[in-house]
């Protein structure tokens, strides 16, 4: 790849292309339910819905992200704010076109979507992200509106549907409350109030454990195997997270049950696996030689600082967190 710069590839990677295929995995395991066609087109019209939607996340998380050492702060001079609203409008501008393309009924789905994670989620006065409980909402029905969208569009009718994603909003919520743990410093720091800054790691991690159990249940009465085999896979590293409470076995077991759970809805479609197989080493060698991160990796995030902190809801005031 020496003749290949990775800033040429800056436009594509500020989106977080990484983060498209948990977004993916739900939307083909709803899509496998049913008998749909034409899937490399939607999985196209997803990815800039995606990428238009983290591009507002990025750009109102800067604050946040620069505490918690994430990747927007990394590109302050290599990109401009200029070139991430050209390249936002440009997505909404495809987004439209497909929506043309797949009806009213799968638009207003991508649309509810859209409003819930780029709008209610990071934007004042709702910024739901910042709320303990509808963030962790917010982003289990997001899930579950990915894995509507894929089963709507492969005409699984509305009922099962619901049904179906139900399993899937449950695991959702349980990846979720982990997410808040390796920020837990970087949040505190800038006010957020997720469910582990104010309910504290060890109700997050019991909480975490049971919707993953409930998310098994539910897809092995569902008979969703692809999904009750990656929550038996799962679960041992969210059990192992609530008993030693650390940043590192969070972003783990967040590791596991999202890699676990594409793999396993892959085989429903076989060219996902092939481009999760191409992605990878492309993707860490962007970041290594663009932004000198190993990322993404398997390996957990350096630690900036060995003393965590959770903030007390009843007292306002912030204390340290044995073990975090």
């Amino acid at each position: 790849m020496s003749v290949i710069k990775p800033v040429w590839f800056d436009p594509l990677f500020i989106l977080r292309p990484t983060l498209f295929f948990p977004s993916w995995t739900f939307f083909l395991a709803g899509f496998a339910r049913g008998q749909g066609t034409g899937t490399a087109w939607y999985i196209i019209w997803l990815a800039a819905a995606l990428g238009a939607s983290f591009l507002l996340n990025q750009v109102t998380d800067r604050k946040e992200d620069h505490a918690n050492r994430k990747l927007l702060p990394l590109w302050a001079e290599k990109i401009t704010l200029r070139m991430v609203r050209v390249e936002f409008f440009i997505l909404v501008g495809l987004v439209v076109i497909g929506c043309v393309w797949v009806g009213p009924e799968i638009s207003a789905l991508l649309a509810l979507f859209f409003v819930n994670a780029g709008i209610l989620y990071n934007f004042p006065p709702f910024r739901l992200k910042a709320r303990p409980v509808w963030g962790v909402l917010s982003c289990a029905i997001g899930i579950w509106n990915g894995y509507l969208i894929g089963a709507r569009c492969a005409d699984v009718a509305w009922l099962p549907a619901l049904a179906y994603g139900l399993p899937y909003a449950f695991a959702g919520a349980a990846v979720s409350l982990l997410t808040s743990i390796p920020d837990l410093k970087g949040d505190i720091k800038a006010g957020v109030r997720t469910f582990a800054a104010v309910y504290g790691v060890r109700k997050t991690g019991g909480w975490a454990v049971g919707l993953v159990i409930v998310s098994a249940l539910l897809s092995l009465y569902l008979v969703d195997f692809y999904l009750f085999a990656a929550a038996l896979l799962s679960l041992p590293f969210f059990v192992r997270f609530s008993l030693v409470q650390s940043a590192a076995a969070a972003e783990l077991a967040i590791k596991i049950a999202i890699f676990s759970l594409a793999v396993a809805i892959g085989i429903t479609w076989l060219p996902f696996l092939a481009i999760m197989a191409f992605y990878y080493p492309f993707s860490r060698w962007y970041h290594r030689t663009r932004l000198g991160l190993d990322y993404p990796s398997f390996k957990p995030r350096a630690e900036a600082d060995p003393e965590k902190r959770v903030f007390n809801i009843h007292t306002g005031k912030v204390s340290a967190v044995k073990g975090l």
